[in-house]
């Protein structure tokens, strides 16, 4: 399959409206899995890959509504009022990385370690999602 790329808005919307169908496409596909087996294990990861397809839904939705009808802000006061809890957040993220970094260098069970494995990358998203925001407070705040 040729790669699409996005050079303009109109081919970016036509891009995010097949991935949202895919999106959805995968929600069905995991809830009907979920229906045929009942090996916690199986439904687990399903539910997962669900949940995680709701929120690329959903955050290809915002994109889109940010081409079509409105542009993101942020201004400094917005930021403002809530950066001593998204420092707090943030090391709240570190801890947990930390901690789930304990709990797998003191599991030898397989299964568990992979799991243990998806709950340190989901965490370390996180993280990276803080730093996004670390990112944006820079670039209104440049000298700051």
């Amino acid at each position: 399959m040729p790669t699409q790329t996005a050079s303009n808005p109109q081919e970016l919307t036509v891009i995010l409206e097949n991935w949202q169908a895919l999106e959805t496409a995968t929600i069905s596909h995991t809830t009907e899995v979920i229906a045929k087996t009942k090996n916690p294990l199986i439904r687990l990861l399903m539910e997962i890959i669900r949940q995680d397809s709701e929120m690329h839904y959903r955050v290809q939705q915002v994109l889109l509504d940010g081409i079509e009808h409105e542009a993101f802000t942020l201004t400094p006061e917005e930021l403002g009022e809530i950066w001593d809890m998204v420092e707090k957040h943030a090391d709240m993220e570190k801890q947990t990385i930390a901690l789930a970094g304990q709990a797998l260098s003191n599991c030898r069970l397989f299964v568990q370690r992979h799991l243990l494995t998806y709950l340190i990358e989901d965490e370390k998203k996180h993280d990276r999602l803080l730093g996004q925001l670390a990112d944006f407070k820079r670039n209104i705040y440049p000298y700051a």
